[in-house]
């Protein structure tokens, strides 16, 4: 069992690091014993995980879903590690946390003066845009990042999911009425102002969920704001309905100023992860901040 274990790490570092050559480069072992560890993991599982030719390899469909296996239980192995060595190790130093705007000044920076009375020699610097940034290129240890994960060369660990409500003013509703299905929404009904994240038509299509049941409607409206701040503010001054994050608007909805609609028909909560670019280590500095994100942000599913 261990030889296969070592032998499935092998294989993850030759997918990731794109050969063979690469590979014993990187865990400094020699060419013929990556090979081996490849061959043993083949012969054992009795499948062919990798197409080799003279230039270059690549994943066969059964080799591709064996290497997430892989990939997952080295990164479980590697945390491990880590979280040891930051129980010997009092966190330290400058750590940077990249958030978008709104998510960062109202569920990010409260969290910030506890986790830094805790660590006295630790600092952070809080980096709010709603760009996703290079991380290793800027220079930052940790991302909050929403949606799906597009660089496979980013660690993460998942949280809670972003709850996302359709919201208007109470006095929105009271005037225009209160929409009993998604249908009412749509563009071709004329009986709803639907504010969007942006102009393009991916925007316009909102999906609702009851149960397993997908409900698709296209929506129009007069005004799109890309800033949640503002579309706050719009929604406030009793422009239409919205898809907002709940944290966002929760004391609105507490003091009656605004509603939820069509609460049977839940929009898809919204993947949430703390982000970190590869690395074999990371300081105690990062791994608390990590930790501290974790806890008070929620964890979410498997990484």
């Amino acid at each position: 069992m261990f030889q296969h274990l070592s032998d499935m790490a092998i294989f993850a570092r030759v997918i990731e690091m794109g050969s063979f050559t690469a590979a014993s480069d990187d865990l400094q072992l020699s060419k013929g014993a990556v090979s081996k560890a490849v061959g043993r993991l083949e012969k054992h599982l009795s499948i062919r995980l990798l197409t080799r030719t003279t230039r270059s390899l690549s994943l066969t469909s059964e080799g591709e879903q064996f290497y997430q296996h892989c990939a997952c239980i080295v990164r479980e192995a590697e945390l491990a590690q880590e979280h040891l060595a930051s129980l010997k190790t009092e966190p330290e130093g400058k750590v940077t946390i990249s958030a978008s705007d709104n998510f960062g000044a109202t569920r990010v920076a409260p969290l910030l003066p506890s986790l830094l009375e805790r660590y006295p020699k630790l600092s952070v610097d809080l980096q709010l845009s709603n760009e996703i940034v290079d991380m290793v290129k800027d220079g930052v240890d940790i991302a909050i990042r929403c949606g799906q994960l597009k660089d496979s060369n980013l660690y993460f660990r998942p949280l809670k999911p972003l709850e996302i409500v359709l919201a208007a003013s109470k006095t929105y509703l009271d005037k225009a009425g209160r929409p009993k299905h998604p249908q009412e929404l749509a563009r071709s009904q004329g009986k709803h102002q639907c504010l969007t994240n942006g102009a393009s038509a991916r925007f316009k299509r909102w999906r609702f969920y009851k149960g397993s049941e997908l409900i698709e409607v296209s929506v129009d409206g007069r005004l799109s704001i890309s800033d949640d701040r503002a579309l706050l503010h719009a929604l406030r001054q009793h422009k239409g309905l919205a898809f907002m994050p709940r944290y966002a608007l929760q004391k609105y909805i507490e003091n009656g100023e605004l509603e939820t609609a069509l609460p049977d028909y839940m929009p898809q909560p919204v993947p949430m992860y703390l982000v970190y670019p590869e690395r074999r280590y990371k300081g105690a500095g990062i791994q608390a901040c990590l930790d501290h994100l974790e806890k008070h942000l929620g964890r979410g599913g498997k990484e």
